[in-house]
């Protein structure tokens, strides 16, 4: 009769931590997501679709308890963002303007923000937006100091909820 009482002990022991386990890869998943959209809203309001797609997140199972989120922060092509507007000095993206700046449609049909590179026509380059010094500051502040809070928020839920079913 022991023995089977000591069974039973050690199969609920076993469920519970199963529970666990998965209450963690919720809670782990949900922080992952909270963590790409609050990155996305802070590193630009203009930018913030863009950025959505260059943050990539692989999810925990529970085989793997651990989150990877791989951020793209390479420059971003001006005009992506908006419309082209010609300007007297330039042209104007958004909140962005650029000195010189002018649309054009490349002979390969891709087309974009241009700007030369001196007084001659063509050396030319196409206008890119940096996203790397901030974008990397502001997820390694995130992931330092806030998504801890949130995990510990979105675990005590999901086991609460395991745990009542």
């Amino acid at each position: 009769m022991s023995v089977h009482i000591e069974v039973e002990v050690i199969e609920n022991v076993n469920a519970k931590r199963r529970k666990v386990e998965l209450a963690t890869v919720k809670a782990l998943n949900k922080t992952a997501l909270w963590l790409k959209a609050q990155a996305a809203k802070e590193i630009s309001e203009e930018k913030k679709s863009l950025i959505r797609k260059r943050l990539r997140i692989f999810k925990a199972k529970t085989s793997r308890l651990e989150v990877l989120i791989r951020a793209n922060l390479y420059d971003i092509r001006a005009s992506t963002i908006g419309k082209i507007q010609k300007t007297r000095r330039g042209s104007k993206i958004g909140k962005h303007e650029f000195i010189g700046g002018f649309a054009a449609i490349m002979p390969k049909g891709n087309s974009g923000m241009f700007k030369r590179e001196g007084r001659a026509a063509l050396p030319i380059q196409e206008v890119k937006l940096p996203v790397e010094p901030e974008g990397s500051r502001i997820i390694k502040d995130l992931v330092n100091y806030e998504s801890e809070r949130e995990f510990e928020k979105y675990f005590k839920h999901e086991l609460n909820y395991i745990l009542k079913v």
